[in-house]
């Protein structure tokens, strides 16, 4: 969502677009965010400075550069007047650079973070998943250092995360980051504890073939947890036993 309520929405085939979507108008419209278009899967925003919010868009897809918009302004229109892209390329010394040379930022894409997915901000750091390799980046966007971490290394308790990180999205108190799965016959819905990097399986969807779990959302209240099986068209909706809202 953007900082002024609408909808970004990616389309993930050759030539997609991410528009902008006002549902309250009943009007949607092409962004800035796609350039000449691109596989895109997922965008993130800060909005620390007001006039000038950064938006970024990852890219699904071997080569796919992860782009950088600094737009200008706080409205609608923000995302649809001349800002400045710029692309990802990431430094062999734990330190990140932004490029104006797309084929620059496609080809660090493609020796560091083919198939970027889902992508979330907080507190001055992106984090994002590089599915082929199954690693999530954590690019610290003030000092321009990164770390990075295999997706569920340090697991407990049952199930698995063996397939690959696709979208995720914070807990309202940033206590938990939770993350889709695709690929594997055990699709599930897993959740990495921020203190010590730890992660765990909410649940597993047994499938008869490869499969991923999607669209994850939490209610306003965060009392209740949304996923999606995406082949099978399910929706799922979880409660805490105990009652209490979602971390």
């Amino acid at each position: 969502m953007s900082p002024w309520n609408t909808w970004v929405s990616c389309e993930e085939y050759d030539g997609g677009q991410c528009w902008q979507v006002d549902a309250v108008n009943e009007r949607a419209e092409k962004t800035e965010l796609g350039g000449k278009g691109g596989r895109f899967e997922s965008t993130a925003v800060d909005n620390r400075n007001p006039m000038n919010p950064v938006f970024w868009t990852t890219e699904d897809h071997e080569e796919g550069a992860l782009r950088r918009f600094l737009a200008s302004g706080n409205d609608w229109d923000a995302l649809h007047s001349d800002g400045e892209t710029t692309f990802l390329k990431i430094n062999d010394d734990n330190t990140f650079e932004w490029t104006d040379d797309e084929d620059e930022g496609r080809k660090s894409a493609n020796e560091h973070f083919p198939n970027s997915e889902g992508i979330q901000f907080h507190e001055g750091k992106l984090y994002f998943m590089a599915k082929k390799i199954r690693t999530m980046f954590v690019l610290d966007v003030d000092s321009m250092t990164y770390t990075k971490e295999t997706t569920g290394k340090k697991f407990y308790g049952e199930g698995s995360f063996e397939s690959q990180p696709d979208q995720n999205l914070f807990g309202p108190t940033r206590k938990y980051l939770y993350f889709t799965e695709d690929g594997g016959t055990q699709a599930g819905v897993h959740a990495r504890y921020d203190k010590d990097s730890t992660y765990f399986t909410m649940f597993e969807a047994k499938t008869d073939d490869d499969d991923e779990t999607v669209g994850i959302a939490l209610s306003p209240d965060h009392r209740k947890f949304y996923a999606g099986i995406q082949d099978r068209g399910v929706i799922f909706e979880f409660r805490r036993i105990d009652g209490l809202p979602f971390e």
